[in-house]
């Protein structure tokens, strides 16, 4: 994230003091868990990656829940709604089966820390959120740069960014 921003010594970057209510979009790959935290009025307060560059999946995943789970101890004395997207169907089964087992974990260590979340369809919250169902990553990305400014370096936290106004919109 480019602008104000505070390095801790997690993998969390506050951008500002972390209100009481926290609402928080989560967007997972086979590499790495990527999460988003916006307030009530939907401005972004902070985000995170939990990543690894370990070759084998059965390596990183171990190394993404533990860094994961670490850095939720940060965020702990808030009250936090969450949404993760759900893992979709890819062609290539191994890919598919990663990425269901890095949601699976981020849910089991939220609940761990007593953080209800909720899986979400990528078409669900894009309707919500963007008004379709269908869209690419084009329109994700200039979404979230219309409303936040250009302050995501990567495609998943546009991502994270939209599921967290989701799970706002939809309390």
């Amino acid at each position: 994230m480019k602008g104000l921003e505070e390095k801790s010594q997690s993998d969390w970057v506050f951008i500002k003091r972390l209100p009481k209510n926290l609402y928080m979009g989560i967007d997972c790959s086979s590499k790495a868990i990527h999460a988003v935290l916006i307030d009530a009025k939907e401005n972004v307060v902070g985000y995170g990656k939990w990543g690894s560059n370990s070759k084998q999946f059965s390596d990183r995943h171990i190394e993404i829940a533990r860094k994961f789970t670490n850095d939720l101890s940060r965020i702990q004395d808030k009250t936090i709604h969450v949404a993760i997207e759900a893992a979709i169907y890819i062609q290539n089964a191994a890919s598919t089966i990663a990425i269901a087992s890095v949601v699976a974990t981020a849910r089991v260590l939220l609940d761990q820390q007593n953080i209800d979340s909720s899986l979400c369809d990528n078409r669900h919250w894009k309707k919500l959120v963007l008004g379709k169902g269908n869209s690419n990553k084009q329109h994700i990305r200039e979404y979230t740069m219309a409303k936040f400014g250009d302050i995501f370096s990567e495609q998943d936290w546009c991502d994270a960014s939209c599921l967290a106004i989701y799970i706002l919109r939809e309390g």
